[in-house]
């Protein structure tokens, strides 16, 4: 059982970390750009609108979703709002690993989705997965990561459209390229299929663009 429950979060979330990362080159000293590869295929199809607002923040100074000229994605799968600010690449992975990535530049920051079918959805908890997660990035012959820690974890501070998830932030660095940050994820069981975001920015950047990453964590409606 255990041998599948790694394999599957290493296909499902972090398999796709490590191509997320491996898609990351320095461009300069001190910023991160995604490098275009030609094993990416455009096989999305994605709606964007805006809502109309004209400041990003209400009176309070706190970020609000429906004041603020932020865009709708849609697929299948699920609806979200995201900034106007961050891009949606259209490129995905020809194995398919993500149904979303979201970028901004200038600082780097990156949000991946996964939403894939379990086989045996009922073998799983959100804890387990996570769990899961953790031991495989700590195995630094398989992730390939010289730095793994787990600052924070949690398995009730995020829902995903009202179902429950698990959630942890890990610090990281890269062994062949030295690649440094912080990533987020979140991983939540729904209608038999395993959702799992991805957060990933710098280290100096991380904390001040969480706020609107969960902003739009909050937005997230699941298609049924």
């Amino acid at each position: 059982m255990f041998n599948y429950i790694t394999s599957l979060s290493l296909i499902s979330s972090i398999f796709f970390i490590i191509l997320v990362s491996l898609d990351l080159e320095f461009s300069d000293i001190s910023k991160l750009s995604f490098a275009q590869n030609s094993n990416f295929t455009n096989n999305t199809n994605i709606s964007s609108s805006n809502i109309v607002s004209s400041s990003s923040k209400n009176e309070t100074g706190t970020i609000d979703v429906a004041a603020t000229d932020w865009l709708t994605f849609s697929n299948d799968k699920f609806v979200l709002k995201y900034p106007n600010d961050w891009n949606v690449e259209k490129k995905l992975s020809k194995f398919h690993v993500l149904d979303f990535k979201l970028i901004k530049n200038n600082p780097f920051s990156f949000i991946g989705i996964s939403f894939s079918s379990l086989t045996n959805p009922e073998e799983f908890t959100n804890k387990i997965i996570l769990d899961e997660a953790e031991k495989f990035g700590m195995d630094a012959s398989s992730s390939g990561y010289v730095v793994y820690e787990v600052l924070d974890k949690d398995l009730n501070k995020y829902t995903i459209d009202g179902n429950p998830s698990s959630s942890h932030i890990v610090k990281y660095k890269y062994e062949d390229n030295g690649l440094e940050g912080k990533i987020m994820e979140i991983f939540s069981l729904i209608d038999k299929r395993l959702f799992t975001l991805t957060y990933q920015s710098t280290v100096e950047n991380f904390d001040k663009d969480l706020p609107v990453v969960e902003k739009i964590i909050d937005s997230i409606k699941i298609i049924k």
